[in-house]
């Protein structure tokens, strides 16, 4: 029932018509993005060819939008000891 709900979801938010009118343009991307958001955690831990397909979509959606964020801190703030430099401390570069 929930996949069949998250398919009509994006069915509607990607529909022509939302993205016609600039007025309607932040409620768009905002359905998108809660579009997005849904489908990637009910198919999360999902098995099957379509499950995978959309996970590594999702895990390569993330990591697009983790690079694409400005660093707010100097590396010099965030490293660790020895200047090790790890998910940890590039989270702590991005602010997260």
């Amino acid at each position: 029932m929930m996949k069949r709900t998250m398919a009509m979801m994006i069915a509607c938010v990607s529909s022509p018509a939302w993205a016609v009118d600039p007025a309607t343009l932040p409620i768009a991307v905002q359905m998108h993005k809660a579009a997005n958001a849904a489908t990637c955690e009910s198919y999360k831990g999902d098995t099957s060819p379509l499950g995978k397909a959309v996970n590594k979509q999702c895990r390569n959606r993330a990591k697009a939008e983790f690079e694409d964020m400005q660093d707010e801190k100097p590396l010099r703030d965030c490293i660790k000891p020895g200047n090790v430099i790890d998910d940890d401390v590039r989270k702590c570069m991005k602010g997260i």
